[in-house]
């Protein structure tokens, strides 16, 4: 398999990183991440995680899910294209310590492809989402990604039983909207 992951650079490491140049290093990380989600752009994304692909993996908790492994991760970004493909991220706020970031964040798209064993519907998603980014703190890549959503949300949109304009959304808040 080929490797996803930059070459491991023996320069960047932990303990010689002060937490600033640390967090420093992971914001960028997560930025290039979520850049390359936005615009597709899959093996940027994969290439942001470790390059020890074994140790790669991203969690999917309210599904109680791991994909484990590089070719976990490529089964999870291939199966979230297929189901959302125009799906987008707003970012709405950051956190970041040594070896871990966070991000807040709402995730809009449309169900144009299948999403577990429902076909699709066409209907427009949105769901208010916490991403954790854990660090391989050897390389300053991504060891994993750990998500958190409420799937009866989504479920309620493709369903129609519940419209984007219906669902918590950050934006709307900090617009002052009233059906936020």
């Amino acid at each position: 398999m080929q490797a996803y992951g930059k070459a491991a650079d023996p320069a960047v490491s932990t303990p010689s990183l002060s937490p600033e140049a640390l967090i420093e290093l992971q914001r960028n990380t997560v930025a290039e991440h979520i850049r390359n989600e936005q615009s597709k752009d899959w093996p940027g994304v994969y290439g942001t995680f470790t390059p020890r692909e074994e140790q790669a993996y991203y969690d999917v908790v309210p599904l109680q899910t791991r994909f484990s492994g590089i070719k976990g991760v490529i089964s999870f970004y291939e199966s979230i294209a297929r189901g959302f493909p125009d799906f987008e991220l707003t970012v709405h706020s950051e956190q970041d310590v040594p070896g871990m970031s966070t991000r807040e964040m709402q995730i809009t798209g449309t169900r144009n492809g299948e999403y577990l064993g429902i076909g699709p519907t066409g209907r427009r998603v949105s769901v208010a989402l916490a991403a954790f980014y854990v660090f391989d703190q050897a390389t300053g890549h991504l060891n994993a990604e750990r998500v958190y959503f409420d799937n009866n949300t989504v479920f309620a949109q493709i369903q129609g039983q519940m419209s984007p304009e219906d669902v918590f959304d950050l934006s709307r808040m900090e617009r002052g909207d009233a059906a936020a």
